[in-house]
């Protein structure tokens, strides 16, 4: 019942999220301007709208979400959710696995497709470079998830996924002050997989400590709150 109802919540969320990465690939696959096709540039675009898409499906497993991302008549459906004879930890467990589970092989599906479709995507790098930039975009992506987890317990959409962002924004800019083994931009900068031909441990270990944090932090919020 519980995977059913993240799968209600999101279906629309996620055909929103393909909808657009599909147009930045075909509008890339139809290009006739050569010095528009930046392998690094477009890989950027297609990571800044995979963010936007985990702002979207991330869910408290507690207040229910939205279609369209507005909380209006769905009280009801929220009340039930919590009297459900599973635990509170429970409920945000499968909610934020399911969305992960989404935003991960939707992350996959469009990097295969970038590299299958796109030629100068291929010319960027090996596959095996490719293949960390990938998973690198997977941790980075639990950043904006997990800050969109954490907001969803405490306030109202569509105003959490703006506050989830721009906390993100903060954080990303206060990393970027930090040495460069904490900034998490340099992963996509000089630390690329696609340059140094390895995966920036530092970097990945940043983005899930944080993660880490905003996840639990949300835990507890969820089990001490009355809704």
């Amino acid at each position: 019942m519980l995977l059913m109802k993240a799968w209600l919540e999101t279906r629309g969320r996620l055909l929103f999220t393909v909808i657009m990465l599909g147009v930045t690939i075909v509008a890339n696959y139809t290009s006739g301007n050569p010095g528009a096709r930046n392998a690094r540039g477009l890989l950027l675009i297609l990571g800044s709208l995979l963010a936007l898409g985990a702002l979207q499906l991330a869910g408290s497993g507690i207040k229910s979400q939205a279609p369209i991302g507005f909380p209006e008549g769905l009280a009801g459906s929220t009340q039930f959710t919590i009297s459900l004879p599973v635990t509170r930890l429970r409920l945000l467990a499968v909610r934020a696995g399911f969305g992960l589970l989404e935003i991960v092989i939707l992350t996959v599906i469009v990097s295969c497709t970038a590299w299958s479709q796109l030629p100068w995507v291929r010319n960027s790098g090996t596959p095996a470079d490719f293949a960390r930039l990938v998973l690198v975009a997977i941790f980075f992506l639990l950043l904006p998830y997990c800050s969109a987890v954490l907001f969803a317990t405490v306030i109202d959409e569509p105003f959490s996924m703006v506050c989830a962002g721009w906390t993100l924004i903060l954080v990303l800019w206060a990393l970027h002050r930090t040495p460069s083994a904490l900034d998490i931009i340099c992963a996509w900068g000089d630390q690329s997989p696609l340059i140094t031909h390895t995966l920036p441990w530092p970097q990945i270990a940043t983005c899930a400590g944080l993660a880490s944090i905003l996840f639990w932090t949300a835990a507890f919020i969820v089990r001490k709150r009355e809704y």
